[in-house]
C-alpha cells in the first residue's frame, strides 16, 4: 500500500511539475479548439450621426454604371436599435480595415473615393482618399491610412466609399456607407492576443464582437492561403452570419491602396 501511494504521489508531482512549466501550451490547446463564431454585440447607445446608414448596400443613380445582378455592399452587419437598424460595427484599432463587395470590373470604374467623418460631421480625413481598384468584380479590402487622424473612442464614425462610372457626372456616384466604433480592449484581452495564432485571434475577436479586426485578420488569412478548406469555411460562417451569403463565394482581390 505503502509503494503504491508514493508511485501517486509521484505521478501526481510530475503532471504539476509539466502544467507549472508550460503554462500557455494550455493556453494554446484552448484556444486551438476555437472557431470563428461571431457573436453580435449589444448597441447600447444608438448612433448620433445625422444621417446614420441603415443599408449596407451601394446607393446612387448608377445610370452610368453597367448593370449588375449583385449590387456594391459594405461587409458590415445590421444591427438592431430601439426598433430602428444601423451598419455599424467595433474596432479594436485606431486604424481599422474596411471590406467591400464591388460588382464592377476596374475598367468600367472612373474612380474610388474613400471618406470618414465624426459624429459631429467633422471630416476626419483631409480630403476623400483616392483607392486604386482591381482584381474586380469581388472582394476588396482598404485600410485608414496612418497618414490620417486616428479614430478615437467614444465616438461613432460615417464612413463612405464613393464609385463614380461617370467622370462627367458626380450626382452618377454609387456610396457605400457604414459606421465604426472604436473599443479600445482591456489588458487581459490583448495578453490572449499575443500568445495566439492569427486563426485563434479571428475567433478571439470574433468572439468579443469586433467585426472589423474578425474579417479583416480572417480576410487575410484567406488572402495568404486561399484553398485552406478550414478558412473558407470560417469566412463562409462569418459572413454567413450576418446575411451576406451570397457574397461569401466571392472571389477575394489582393487590393486596395490609396494613391
Amino acid at each position: 500500500m505503502k509503494k503504491i501511494y508514493a508511485l501517486s504521489k509521484t505521478l501526481l508531482i510530475s503532471v504539476i511539475v509539466i502544467i507549472g512549466l508550460n503554462p500557455q501550451q494550455t493556453v494554446q490547446s484552448q484556444q486551438n479548439n476555437q472557431t470563428v463564431r461571431f457573436v453580435q454585440p449589444i448597441l447600447r447607445r444608438p448612433p448620433i450621426n445625422r444621417g446614420a446608414p441603415t443599408d449596407r448596400r451601394g446607393a446612387g443613380t448608377r445610370g452610368e454604371c453597367p448593370a449588375v445582378s449583385m449590387a456594391s455592399t459594405g461587409l458590415v452587419p445590421i444591427v438592431s436599435s430601439n426598433n430602428s437598424k444601423y451598419v455599424i460595427g467595433n474596432t479594436a484599432t485606431e486604424y481599422p480595415t474596411f471590406w467591400f463587395y464591388i460588382p464592377y470590373n476596374a475598367q468600367n470604374i472612373n474612380s474610388v473615393k474613400f471618406a470618414v467623418i465624426d459624429d459631429k460631421d467633422q471630416s476626419l480625413t483631409k480630403e476623400p482618399i483616392p483607392v486604386n481598384i482591381s482584381g474586380t468584380p469581388g472582394i476588396i479590402s482598404f485600410t485608414l491610412p496612418k497618414t490620417e487622424q486616428p479614430l478615437k473612442p467614444g465616438q461613432d464614425y460615417h464612413w463612405y466609399l464613393l464609385i463614380d462610372c461617370n467622370p462627367q457626372s458626380r450626382s452618377e456616384d454609387v456610396a457605400i456607407e457604414g459606421l465604426v466604433r472604436l473599443e479600445p480592449p482591456d489588458a487581459e484581452f490583448k495578453k490572449r492576443l499575443e500568445v495566439a495564432t492569427e486563426r485563434e485571434k479571428a475567433a478571439l475577436y470574433a468572439q468579443q464582437g469586433y467585426w472589423y479586426d474578425t474579417i479583416t485578420t480572417l480576410g487575410i488569412l484567406r488572402r495568404q492561403q486561399p484553398k485552406d478548406t478550414t478558412l473558407i469555411e470560417d469566412w463562409k460562417t462569418l459572413l454567413n452570419s450576418q446575411e451576406l451569403t451570397d457574397i461569401a463565394a466571392e472571389p477575394i482581390s489582393p487590393c486596395c491602396i490609396s494613391n
